[in-house]
């Protein structure tokens, strides 16, 4: 299982946000680029970069500091990937933002929008990733400011046939709590889509946590607040893994 590495963008630093609240960020040790290149410095090969402003704004808001983090991460290691997103709703959008990472990740207009993913996965095949946040089994939408109404297994299946590359998804209700993941809800979803690339993330607060979600057979695990905090340690998480 791939050990991912989340970096959040916020007013141009990084930071966790305590079960997605804007009022409750917990601010890292580093600016962004030294954040990113100490990660791929202790081997981790995928980075997972949001800019929570452009989430919350419906369009990216820091797309230079986005190119500052991919040239910092590649200079300590090219063979690394940068997955990136926030506030992708529009096709011009994804390809600016594919010009400086490997891949987009797209989320509440890809939901609500399913061509709009389609030409995105058809423009740039392989390349769109689709972060699946739910609150209680219900997709959140709009920087989890608003719940939709369709269950997530059905959202999943039809963001797949669409051409999504993989899913992130998130219980958001365990995001930045170092609470755990919701391990029956990741088991569910594997258990219905047993050949597609799944990605657990929220709550995952140490090496026995990435251990349980790599028995329930997650393909990677995006940790934040854990890696900021020193609750896992990033090489000694790799070793683990292996």
């Amino acid at each position: 299982m791939e050990l991912i590495c989340a970096i959040d963008l916020l007013d141009g630093v990084a930071v966790r946000l305590v079960q997605g609240d804007y009022g409750r960020r917990i601010p890292a040790d580093a600016d962004p680029a030294e954040l990113a290149r100490r990660f791929v410095a202790s081997g981790c090969r995928r980075l997972h970069v949001v800019d929570l402003a452009g989430a919350r704004a419906g369009r990216p808001m820091q797309l230079d500091l986005l190119s500052e983090i991919v040239a910092a991460a590649r200079a300590e290691s090219p063979a690394v990937v940068v997955e990136a997103g926030g506030g992708l709703r529009r096709q011009d959008d994804v390809d600016d933002l594919l010009d400086r990472a490997d891949e987009a990740l797209l989320g509440t207009a890809a939901i609500e929008d399913v061509d709009f993913l389609r030409a995105c996965t058809t423009a740039h095949p392989g390349r769109i990733a689709v972060s699946l946040d739910l609150r209680e089994g219900r997709v959140a939408l709009e920087g989890w400011l608003r719940t939709g109404e369709t269950d997530a297994l059905a959202h999943a299946r039809r963001l797949l046939g669409a051409g999504a590359s993989r899913l992130i998804v998130t219980d958001t209700a365990r995001d930045g709590t170092l609470g755990g993941p919701n391990l029956e809800m990741l088991r569910d979803l594997r258990t219905a889509m047993p050949n597609e690339v799944l990605v657990a993330a929220g709550g995952i607060g140490s090496i026995d946590d990435l251990r349980a979600v790599a028995e329930v057979g997650c393909d990677g695990a995006v940790v934040g607040l854990a890696l900021l905090t020193g609750a896992i340690d990033p090489a000694r998480a790799m070793a683990a893994l292996a």
